[in-house]
Parts: C-alpha cells; sequence; structure tokens
C-alpha cells in the first residue's frame, strides 16, 4: 500500500511541474491578440508614367522592409489632384500622407489641416540637418515645417556629345566651349547648326505648353534685379529682366535656331533620335534618353547664359494631414523620412533626392548622368509662396505659349502677363 501511495505521489508531483513548464511557456510567448497591431496609412500621389512605377516599387520595398507600418498607394489624377486633396483636407476626409509640390504647400496650408512637422519630428527620426537647404527651405510656412521635401526637379540642359565634339565646342575634360552671355550662347548654337544632319535643329523645348514659361522663368532668374515673380500679392515681374529674358527665347526661334510650334513629345523625341543638338527639360527626362543606347548626350545644369546660374523648379514634398492619432503621424514620418533616405532608388526616376546624406554618398556618385546635375538643387528659383498659383501660372503660360507662336511681341507678354496675373490675384 506505502509503494501504491508513493507512486501516486510522485505521478502527482511530475504533473505539477510540468504544469508549472507549461504556464511559463505561455507567459514568454503571448497569444497573437496581444502583439502590437499594424498602423495602416492610406498615401495619395498625383504620379503617372516612370514616376509612378518607381513609386510604388518604393512602397513595395517599405512595405516588406519593416513589419511596424503598411502603406497602401493610392495614385490619382493629375488634373484634379490639388482640388481632390484641398477637398479632403476641409473635410477631415484627407490621407494619412500625400505628395505636394512646394509650390501648392501655402494654399494646403491655409485649410489649417497640415501638421507642424516639428511637433513629431525628432520620434520619427527626422533630422532637418541631413536636407539640402534649398529645398528644405521651400517646405517651411511661418517658420514651421509644413512638408518634408523629397527632391528637387528642375529645368537642365542636355545635349548631344558627338554633334559638339565635331563642332569643336567641347574642351580636353568634355565641358562644352562657350563664350559668356546670351550672345555666347546664341553663337555656340549656331556653331552646332553648321554640323548638323539634315532635318536636325540645335535647340528644341517645347513651345506649345509650361515649358516657354519655364524657360523664361530661369532665364529671368539668371539676372542681377530679376528673379522676382509675385511681390505683396502683386506680379513683380514687368520689367527690363523679364523683357531681356524672353527677346532669348523670340530670337532663338527668329533665328532659326529653335523650331516653331513643337509640342512636348515632338521635343523629347527629336533629342531621343538625335534630331536635336540641345534639349532644354526637366530631369525627368534623364531616363528616358538613356535608354537609347545608341544616343551620346550629356546632362547639365542650366549655362549662365546671363549673370550667375539658376533655373526654374519645384519640389515634391510629403504631407501629413492634422488627425487625433498621434501615433499616426509619427507613423507617417517615419516613411516620408524613409522615403528620402532611400533617395537612390527615385534618383533613378531622374529626380535629384533632397537629403546631402545620399547626393554625397558614393552610390548616387556612381551613377551616370544624375551626380552631373545634382547642383542644379542649389540654383533653383522657387515660386513664392501664394493661395492660387495654379490660376496664377496658367494664365501666363497662356501668354508665352501666345509669344512663342508669334501672336504677342515680348512687351506685349510681359505686359498682358502682368496684367493677368494682378487680375487673378486681386480677387
Amino acid at each position: 500500500m506505502k509503494k501504491v501511495v508513493g507512486t501516486f505521489l510522485c505521478l502527482t508531483l511530475l504533473m505539477m511541474a510540468l504544469s508549472g513548464c507549461s504556464s511559463k511557456q505561455v507567459e514568454s510567448n503571448p497569444s497573437p491578440s496581444s502583439k502590437k497591431e499594424v498602423i495602416e496609412l492610406n498615401y495619395w500621389t498625383p504620379l503617372s508614367g516612370g514616376d509612378g512605377d518607381f513609386m510604388t516599387s518604393m512602397v513595395e520595398k517599405f512595405n516588406t522592409s519593416q513589419t511596424e507600418i503598411k502603406v497602401t498607394l493610392q495614385n490619382n489624377v493629375w488634373a484634379d489632384y490639388y482640388t481632390k486633396l484641398r477637398t479632403s483636407l476641409v473635410s477631415d476626409t484627407a490621407p494619412d500622407i500625400a505628395i505636394a509640390h512646394a509650390s501648392h504647400l501655402l494654399e494646403l496650408d491655409k485649410t489649417g489641416k497640415l501638421t507642424n512637422i516639428d511637433d513629431f519630428a525628432k520620434e520619427a527620426g527626422v533630422n532637418w540637418g541631413d536636407f539640402a537647404e534649398n529645398p528644405l527651405k521651400a517646405t517651411i510656412i511661418d517658420g514651421k515645417h509644413v512638408a518634408i521635401p523629397n527632391d528637387t526637379h528642375c529645368i537642365i540642359m542636355y545635349y548631344n556629345t558627338d554633334y559638339f565634339k565635331t563642332a569643336g565646342l567641347l574642351d580636353e575634360n568634355g565641358k562644352i566651349i562657350m563664350d559668356d552671355g546670351a550672345d555666347g550662347f546664341i553663337q555656340m548654337l549656331e556653331k552646332v547648326k553648321a554640323v548638323l544632319p539634315a532635318g536636325a535643329y540645335p535647340f528644341v523645348s517645347a513651345t506649345d505648353n509650361v515649358c516657354a514659361f519655364w524657360n523664361w522663368y530661369a532665364l529671368y532668374s539668371q539676372i542681377d534685379g530679376g528673379g522676382e515673380f509675385i511681390k505683396d500679392n502683386k506680379a513683380a515681374f514687368n520689367n527690363e529682366p523679364a523683357r531681356k529674358a524672353a527677346q532669348v527665347l523670340v530670337d532663338l526661334r527668329d533665328k532659326g535656331l529653335w523650331p516653331k510650334n513643337i509640342s512636348d513629345e515632338s521635343a523629347y523625341d527629336l533629342f531621343k533620335t538625335g534630331k536635336a543638338a540641345v534639349h532644354f527639360a526637366g530631369v525627368w527626362a534623364t531616363g528616358n534618353y538613356e535608354s537609347n543606347k545608341d544616343l551620346h548626350f550629356a546632362a547639365v545644369p542650366l549655362p549662365k547664359i546671363f549673370d550667375k546660374e539658376a533655373t526654374w523648379g519645384d519640389s515634391h514634398t510629403l504631407i501629413i494631414p492634422k488627425q487625433d492619432n498621434k501615433e499616426k503621424e509619427i507613423a507617417a514620418a517615419k516613411f516620408a523620412n524613409w522615403l528620402t533616405s532611400d533617395g537612390i532608388d527615385w534618383a533613378a526616376a531622374g529626380h535629384v533626392p533632397s537629403k546631402t546624406t545620399v547626393t554625397e554618398s558614393s552610390e548616387f556618385k556612381a551613377l551616370k548622368y544624375r551626380p552631373d546635375y545634382a547642383k542644379a538643387i542649389e540654383t533653383v528659383n522657387y515660386y513664392p509662396q501664394i493661395t492660387n498659383i495654379s490660376g496664377v501660372t496658367d494664365a501666363v503660360i497662356a501668354d508665352f505659349v501666345a509669344m512663342m507662336k508669334g501672336n504677342l511681341t515680348v512687351d506685349q507678354t510681359i505686359n498682358k502677363a502682368a496684367e493677368d496675373v494682378n487680375a487673378i490675384l486681386a480677387k
């Protein structure tokens, strides 16, 4: 009987020990229901074409790089993007994070629904010292960071190195030989024209869309005493520097260096197929041109045609709409910071990354073309912050298109553009 009792006691103790071990194992491995939930972010962009593809790839890369945040990308139609974004902010139906051009930040901030990212930048790991000064400054309104800059995209110069070499216009380092001033630029194009095959043009850029205005804005920004677009809510460009810049565009056309009535698509096709020596275009053309292995070209900042280096440009920035959930706001800032840190992938689309930690890296410097024009980020003359930038630029674009078609003189163009701008700003 004692033996039976002893055996029973041993079994009882063994079961208690096993029960204790089992209890400790559950405590060290909590149930799935007690794990931290993934923060889901809705992300809006107005990107299309190659930009849209690159951004989609980057979002996928981010989602697989960590388990804390999941981002869902929603690409929107460009034509009504800002109307839709403003409406969503006012109606409290905005996404958790969205792309906004630097030029549109004031009109969005006027809704009162953009966060001050300074409130949680440190918690999200955002270090403002990592960013280039010029694009970062474009995201500051009333002393607060209302957005995180992702890039700078600007007008640069693409040129066919074969034609320039044949014309004797490249030095021993492959750099362009050009005399100073507008006359020097025109003389350079005339020398290139002399060696071009039949049907090829010295210079191309679209004349029927925004490019005519951007080219003028870039040249106007290079002139001492010029470059100011809006001041005290009125047009600030009805002046001699503005006329001087516009005259260069008309001279290129009238001297037969820039063909008339060129569409945006035609301008790209002409340069890509070797039927143009120079193209003033946005950095986003780089990927398109390098896809043609037979095209030998260089991509550099606009030459100093007047007094200083300057160009037109804007930035894709990342805004974070206000909401009651601070955890989501921090998560959105973490995602934005990750995008800017992964600038090498975005540089593939042609844009200049906003972080100097990216542009100064050996990985970026090893890329083709991009490092050659990256310094243009320092010379971009951003639009002033006004609440109706779309209406203002649309009006001025129409006036410069009319000028390039020959329907307005230089004086008429500048006068009319100023009048149009003042009428819009007075509303």
